[in-house]
């Protein structure tokens, strides 16, 4: 069975060298420089530690299983640095800093490689045997209990998994904790754990496999003793990913009593290329950061800084854009720069030909999301545009999500730009392409994707410069104006920010407090709780009350009914006067006379 045995190493420190030693079990350790000829780099992990005498003086040492790389040799630098630890959080940060590194140079701020990643991290019990729950310890057989404890002395996220009185019979029992993730042909896994036991157990069977025990890809025996000890099993995945992984301790020779107890602490699962590699632990960078990708910026390249987290206090200045995303990384909650930055219109519709509308939730936050059968062409600028923006660098971004491993290819008109692989399985994930805007015969400008597999797309941009930004939200309407200026989608105006007087809707409503002033997203609206609306050519009033004593005097005189009277033979007297029942007031009557001769 593919159990990986690797070599150990005991690194001791000269006992006149002034050095201390700082390493704990569980460390994840790493040397790297370069010489003449080669590269010198050894991953390895702290299995022990101690302290042992060399003539007269105390020499530090530790033990480091070599999980990849080089093995250390006489003559050769033995400076390890700790990258981070199997299971103890406050050990799990370094600072990362090279100058022969692909991208570099550049120094970075690294934290939670083997936690974050991790397969199976319990920190709890009550878990169900077989069911996926990285979070929580499971048994499986009923004559077993557990407890769980939070820390002691040496150990942290313990589980103590106790026998009862109920017979076994011919049945067997133990620990089973299945994993979440899919794991595969052929990656490497590291089973980091603490345990003892209320007596002490030399071969106790250990097996990693599917969990419906059909198949196994590592099984070994390890011991147990009466004192906390750490254990490290590093084994190779044997079979494909489709069925579901558990590891199972088998507890049924040692446990043979009622009340006899085992305890497991600190138990993490996690692969090895997860505390090999710096890509998805990086919390901030200065320096180059190309090979940095952010969720919602993309690739970065470039030269400058990179924090996931950014406190400024005093003298704040900021030029250019400001964007504020969601803790998902939306970036359609507030902007602050370039009123014209996506030159596509209508971005939020994305509108690929030979697509039919999802009913999915755009990862960008609002706006459609497509699937493509095949090859599809979207609409993104006029060709007087395109004239005029020959030879300009523009980056196309797209958020991207397929069911299978595909390589795809971006099109300007007829022009190939770019290519790419969709990875099967990984969600919504942010494409982007730069490239210079070429001539064309084409009767407007297109964008191209073409892909051998069905994609579903949402939240195309085109915009300016070799870098992507967060999503620019567009309708039918472009603003092609240099100015800068402010967007809210949501939140609201005045009042306290949880009840603002004007609330800015999430359906693009513009609303008061109460209700009673609405502006709609198509343009209309109206006051007073609907008595008075209003639509693009129309205005629609309803139960409105007019007091005269509201209206100014011109308004009252232009108002005031009128009666007209004849009288007479063959002269007409023509009488135009005020009527008197409408009067506020008594005011003279004012007459006007007209004789009328017949013929």
């Amino acid at each position: 069975m593919s159990v990986f045995r690797y070599p150990t190493y005991k690194i001791r420190i000269a006992p006149d060298s002034q050095k201390t030693q700082g390493l704990q079990a569980g460390d994840i350790i790493r040397r790297q420089y370069a010489e003449r000829e080669r590269t010198v780099y050894s991953l390895m992990c702290v299995t022990e530690t101690g302290t042992e005498l060399v003539g007269d003086k105390d020499a530090p040492y530790f033990i480091g299983a070599l999980l990849d790389g080089d093995e250390p040799q006489g003559g050769e630098l033995l400076d390890f640095v700790r990258i981070t630890n199997l299971f103890d959080t406050a050990r799990s940060g370094a600072l990362y800093l090279t100058a022969s590194d692909s991208d570099s140079p550049y120094m970075d701020v690294i934290d939670g490689m083997a936690t974050e990643r991790s397969l199976c991290y319990p920190v709890m019990d009550g878990g169900m045997a077989g069911v996926p729950d990285k979070s929580r310890y499971a048994v499986y057989g009923s004559m077993l209990q557990t407890e769980y404890l939070d820390a002691d002395s040496e150990a942290t996220r313990i589980v103590r998994i106790i026998r009862n009185a109920e017979p076994a019979g011919n049945a067997s029992f133990g620990l089973m904790l299945t994993l979440e993730e899919p794991v595969g042909y052929p990656e490497r896994l590291l089973v980091s754990f603490k345990v003892r036991s209320s007596k002490t157990s030399g071969s106790v069977p250990i097996r990693f496999g599917y969990t419906n025990r059909e198949k196994t890809d590592a099984e070994d025996e390890i011991s147990i003793g009466r004192e906390w000890k750490y254990k490290l099993w590093v084994i190779t995945v044997d079979y494909p990913a489709q069925y579901s992984r558990s590891l199972f301790l088998d507890l049924t020779s040692s446990l043979a009593s009622e009340g006899d107890w085992c305890e497991v602490a600190d138990l993490n699962i996690v692969r090895l290329a997860s505390v090999s590699a710096f890509s998805e632990a990086s919390k901030a960078r200065v320096g180059k950061v190309s090979g940095i990708i952010d969720p919602v910026f993309g690739m970065l390249d470039g030269y400058g800084a990179y924090f996931q987290n950014l406190y400024a206090t005093r003298n704040v200045n900021i030029a250019g854009t400001l964007t504020a995303g969601d803790e998902n990384g939306f970036s359609s909650t507030f902007y602050v720069g370039k009123i014209h930055k996506n030159v596509i219109p209508d971005s939020l519709s994305c509108r690929f030909s030979h697509s039919e509308e999802l009913d999915e939730t755009s990862p960008a936050g609002l706006g459609r999301c497509v699937r493509i059968a095949g090859d599809s062409l979207l609409g993104a600028q006029s060709a007087a545009w395109r004239e005029a923006h020959t030879g300009v660098c523009y980056c196309f971004s797209v958020w991207i999500k397929a069911e299978d491993t595909a390589a795809i290819r971006f099109y300007q008109d007829e022009h190939l730009v770019g290519d790419r692989t969709v990875a099967a399985g990984k969600g919504w994930v942010r494409y982007n392409v730069p490239f210079l805007i070429r001539g064309s015969d084409s009767p407007v400008m297109y964008l191209g994707i073409a892909a051998s597999v069905p994609l579903s797309l949402s939240a195309p941009q085109l915009e300016a410069g070799k870098n992507v930004t967060p999503y620019q939200a567009t309708d039918e309407a472009l603003s092609y104006t240099d100015d800068y200026g402010a967007w809210f989608n949501k939140g609201g105006i005045g009042g306290t920010i949880q009840n603002p007087l004007l609330r800015l809707n999430e359906d693009g409503s513009i609303a008061s407090r109460d209700g009673s002033f609405v502006i709609n997203p198509d343009g209309t609206g109206h006051f007073a709780s609907g008595r008075f609306k209003w639509g693009k050519d129309t205005i629609e009033l309803r139960g409105v009350t007019i007091r005269w004593e509201d209206l100014d005097e011109e308004a009252q005189e232009l108002l005031k009914p009128r009666s007209v009277s004849l009288t007479g033979g063959t002269a007409f007297h023509f009488k135009d006067e005020l009527s008197g029942a409408c009067e506020p007031e008594n005011i003279p009557l004012v007459a006007t006379e007209y004789n009328f001769e017949p013929e």
